[in-house]
């Protein structure tokens, strides 16, 4: 099976700020890239939009990123209700 990239965009919910956010997807981040079917896991802030943000995954496969939904640190980000996925595109490499 291939390999599995993502590229999703997500935004603050209105009650959040830009800053609490970030230190949210950052713990999220540091706890996804310990996962073993993670790859790469970054998050990016957007520029112009600093209440946006873009993750950057690569995972093993599929099942590695549905485990990643049924993990705590993952339950836990979700739980706090921080940002809403505006975009998820799941993509294959077909070149290095």
């Amino acid at each position: 099976m291939e390999q599995l990239w993502i590229n999703a965009t997500l935004t603050t919910l209105d009650n959040v700020t830009a800053s609490d956010a970030y230190s949210a997807l950052v713990k999220l981040a540091m706890e996804t890239e310990k996962e073993p079917g993670c790859i790469y896991f970054k998050v990016l802030q957007h520029q112009a939009a600093p209440h946006k943000f873009t993750l950057w995954e690569q995972w093993v496969n599929e099942a590695a990123l549905d485990k990643h939904f049924t993990l705590e640190h993952t339950k836990a980000y979700l739980s706090q209700n921080i940002t809403v996925a505006t975009n998820i595109e799941k993509l294959t490499m077909i070149s290095e």
